[in-house]
């Protein structure tokens, strides 16, 4: 009963393999590849499309309040239009061209005036290309103007380039486990019955 018990020892702490130094340095390695490949080409798109959202809601609350103000101010002019007859001799100079017995119209420009118009921006403004918002913190729209002047964002948001690089980041943390994951000790060979009887 003691030997049986001998031949099939419980799990124990000391039964557990430990990898070479060597292999955890390079299952590290494949790991933190593989996932420097899948993070940016999956959280690049939504970041992206985070940063659209945002700015077409921007643009929406810029929109609104733009629209608040003209049905305002439309709305002050149809009280001046109701009450106010300086504002309706205006008009009637502007639009029928009426004009007092006693005044003269001048013209405000003269004939000769242009409107120059404005001069080209000497650099084209950068292009932002996850669209992060001005209000984000300076690390990271520093991470992402560096990122972006040496094309990497470009090439992760690439759709054609997104299944290859999901295929390398699973084919290096494959490769992690299968070549360097610890394994654990092979049991020592027990001395079968045939081999005992001939040592005796």
């Amino acid at each position: 009963m003691h030997d049986e018990d001998r031949s099939h020892p419980g799990p124990d702490h000391d039964d557990l393999g430990v990898s070479p130094m060597g292999h955890r340095v390079m299952f590290v390695v494949l790991a933190t590849l593989a996932f420097g490949l899948f993070a940016p080409t999956i959280l690049l798109p939504i970041l992206r499309e985070h940063g659209r959202l945002l700015a077409e809601e921007s643009r929406l609350i810029q929109q609104t309040a733009e629209l608040k103000n003209e049905i305002a101010r439309q709305e002050a002019l149809i009280k001046a239009f109701a009450s106010d007859l300086t504002i309706n001799e205006r008009l009637a100079v502007l639009d029928l061209k009426y004009q007092n017995p006693n005044e003269e119209v001048l013209p405000v420009l003269p004939r000769g005036f242009e409107v120059k118009s404005p001069r080209p921006a000497g650099r084209p403004a950068r292009r932002n290309a996850l669209l992060v918002p001005a209000d984000w913190p300076a690390a990271i729209r520093m991470i992402e103007r560096w990122t972006n002047d040496r094309g990497l964002i470009d090439l992760f948001l690439n759709p054609t380039l997104r299944p290859a690089f999901l295929l390398m980041s699973a084919g290096l943390i494959v490769a992690a486990f299968v070549l360097f994951a610890p394994r654990p000790k092979q049991p020592p060979r027990q001395p079968t019955a045939r081999a005992a009887l001939a040592s005796q």
